[in-house]
């Protein structure tokens, strides 16, 4: 349903919608002598508008007047007109009476004529950038103003009025009434859920206004538009979705979207503005589905949204029509939260997540807050996801839509790693990145193949624990030198790889020494920089005074845990279960003397590849160290293996980059 927003004077004077101000940049009259030869003339100035007070409010006003008389009607003339007067109120207010009390009418000078009128334009809330303005007409109908969701609001928003007013060399006594119409559709959308299905559930995720245009004009305001903007993709533009309290409903503010009717009474769809509302749609019996639902403003078939009008959507959402050409549906699993996903590389094989759901606790004293790297006020602040790096060509495919991440893998069996980011608007900021891991492996997690193990250990104090058979990012468990996983830097997220062994790619992960204490922003959009250890600085990695030790927590999964969802680094205590020579159960493998191999029972062994990144992330073939979640006063405890002990021990800085196993989430 649209509205026409004009409200008569008499009634917004009433309700005191026109908020008052200073007159600034107006001349005072003094002794009945007009300065600079100014004329005052009398507005009634009102805002056409239902909405409401915070709407109608004139933060500042612009008056331009250009030498045009009414008479003239050629429009070359007409543009040619210069803008001889130029006037700026910040925070207008009426003239008062004697007593104080508002005359209902604004006192404007503007520069004496000889012609009969002439053509005035108001300009409602856009600040001072026209308080100097000497340009021509046309040249004013030609700006334009950049729009974005989230700086255009109800509370300021941009209103024009125009009209040809007669300004002689004397007082008008005569009161000319101004209508301020706005530039912007308002939209407002509010669905409500009557599901037809017993028990089922219908939960939002995303809510995106679509096919906005990008500018309006200011001309908007002076002429009616029959067709604009110009129906290109370079004109419009997809505003940003709403993830949070969508139920609450949303407005929007955007320019005018509007079309002609071809010769046979038809109008294109291209570029029809549209709300569109996904979420997940839960049903007995049925596998769960990605549902999207579109709305277009308006009631005819032309879907014209037109300044100055406001549209009310209540849609009732009830279930999943397949027979709707505006309903859309695809069957889907969403995966839990974590830094970590695994996919096998074959058909029918792919990871959604939510990348607004945070994977973990956050960390005091890092001061990142997961959702505000992702979200602002209700906003996604994701633009975009796409891969960083990749082990192998076109390893994997990444789409963002309906405010999930659908991370598709290859085929053909090809495994390998992958470093996805979310980014900004801007392009380039990264705002949070995630691991892919390609493997055959990530049946067995799942449950459903049998190319590995889950292995079980207890410690002394009888407490189980569950591991993988393999190193966080190692693509098999072969015991062999090129048997190579991933590395972290203690209490980082974000995996690096030894770089001998991935010539699949071009390297893009590099070393830095920043000097001083980091800010972990930084290195949350900086997942591809090793960032090297500060002498005398914690030995860590993010430098400092001292350590932050609960990066990686024996007690919670933190927001920078990288294992995948359901498991995490082990605790120091997890171990100590592993004993070392005669009675033991691990040991240097002396066919291989590439590792050490853990015999989990009779015939059934797992592998632990020797080395670690060094601090110019080169890899050394030296020991292994196994990261655990805990510190010792100045270093973390890790297990340390080499070829002839292993042991828990805090013996290298958390700068370098060791092996993560990840144990299971009691």
């Amino acid at each position: 349903m649209k509205t026409n927003l004009y409200i008569l004077i008499a009634f917004l004077m009433e309700i005191g919608m026109l908020v008052g101000c200073s007159a600034d940049g107006i001349p005072e009259k003094r002794d009945e002598v007009l300065p600079d030869g100014l004329t005052y003339i009398r507005f009634g100035v009102e805002a056409a508008s239902d909405q409401g007070a915070d709407e109608n409010t004139l933060q500042n006003l612009t008056v331009l007047q250009f030498d045009l008389d009414k008479n003239v009607t050629d429009v070359t003339e007409q543009n040619n007109a210069l803008c001889v007067t130029a006037r700026y109120l910040r925070n207008p207010e009426p003239e008062t009476d004697v007593d104080g009390g508002a005359k209902g009418y604004y006192l404007i000078g503007l520069k004496a004529s000889t012609k009969d009128t002439q053509y005035l334009v108001f300009i409602a809330n856009a600040g001072s950038m026209f308080q100097d303005y000497k340009g021509t007409l046309g040249d004013f109908k030609a700006l334009t103003i950049p729009f974005d969701q989230k700086t255009n609001n109800g509370e300021n928003q941009l209103m024009l009025g125009a009209g040809y007013v007669p300004v002689k060399g004397v007082d008008d006594e005569q009161t000319h009434p101004v209508i301020l119409k706005r530039l912007v559709a308002q939209i407002h959308f509010n669905y409500t859920k009557k599901l037809e299905v017993t028990e089922a559930r219908f939960t939002p995720i995303s809510l995106r206004l679509r096919n906005v245009p990008k500018v309006l004009k200011y001309a908007d305001g002076i002429t009616e538009a029959t067709d604009y903007p110009e129906k290109t993709s370079e004109n419009f533009t997809d505003y940003t979705s709403i993830i949070d309290k969508i139920e609450e409903g949303f407005t929007w503010y955007i320019p005018q979207n509007v079309r002609t009717a071809a010769a046979d009474g038809s109008y294109s769809d291209d570029f029809r503005t549209y709300v569109e509302l996904s979420g997940i749609y839960e049903a007995p019996n049925m596998q769960d589905q990605l549902v999207t639902y579109k709305f277009y403003p308006g009631k005819d078939d032309h879907y014209n949204v037109s300044r100055n009008y406001s549209y009310e959507m209540l849609p009732v959402v009830g279930g999943v029509n397949s027979f709707d050409a505006n309903v859309s549906t695809r069957n889907l699993t969403v995966s839990p939260s974590a830094n970590c996903f695994v996919v096998a590389p074959e058909a029918g094989s792919e990871v959604t997540f939510d990348p607004h759901d945070s994977p973990g606790t956050d960390v005091a004293g890092t001061e990142i807050v997961y959702a505000d790297q992702v979200i602002e006020n209700q906003y996604s602040r994701i633009a975009d996801v796409r891969p960083v790096w990749q082990t192998a060509e076109n390893l994997i495919d990444v789409i963002f839509a309906d405010g999930l991440v659908r991370v598709v893998p290859n085929a053909k069996g090809v495994d390998g790693n992958a470093l996805i980011a979310a980014y900004a608007a801007d392009g380039t900021t990264i705002l949070w990145s995630w691991h892919i891991w390609v493997t055959p492996y990530a049946k067995v997690l799942d449950g459903t193949g049998t190319n590995g193990y889950i292995h079980t250990q207890t410690d002394n104090n009888h407490n189980t624990y569950e591991w993988m058979d393999r190193n966080l990012g190692a693509l098999n468990t072969y015991r062999e030198d090129k048997n190579r996983n991933l590395y972290y830097q203690w209490g980082r997220k974000d995996p690096f790889y030894d770089k001998t062994q991935n010539s699949a790619i071009s390297s893009v992960i590099t070393a830095a020494d920043k000097g001083n204490a980091l800010n972990f922003d930084v290195s949350v959009k900086n997942p591809t920089v090793f960032f090297q250890q500060q002498s005398g600085k914690s030995g860590t990695w993010h430098g400092g005074s001292a350590a932050i030790t609960n990066l990686w927590d024996p007690n919670t999964k933190t927001v920078f845990d990288p294992c995948p969802a359901g498991w995490r680094v082990p605790a120091k205590v997890a171990w100590e279960a592993y004993k070392w020579g005669s009675g033991g159960n691990m040991a240097w493998d002396t066919a291989n003397p590439y590792g050490t191999v853990w015999t989990v029972g009779p015939g059934v062994y797992s592998w632990f590849p020797r080395g670690a990144l060094n601090n110019s992330i080169a890899f050394d073939t030296g020991n292994a160290y196994m990261w655990s979640t805990e510190w010792a006063s100045t270093t973390p405890y890790t297990y340390k293996i080499t070829s002839s002990s292993g042991s828990v021990a805090n013996t290298i800085v958390g700068s370098l980059g060791g092996s993560v196993r990840c144990v299971k989430v009691k």
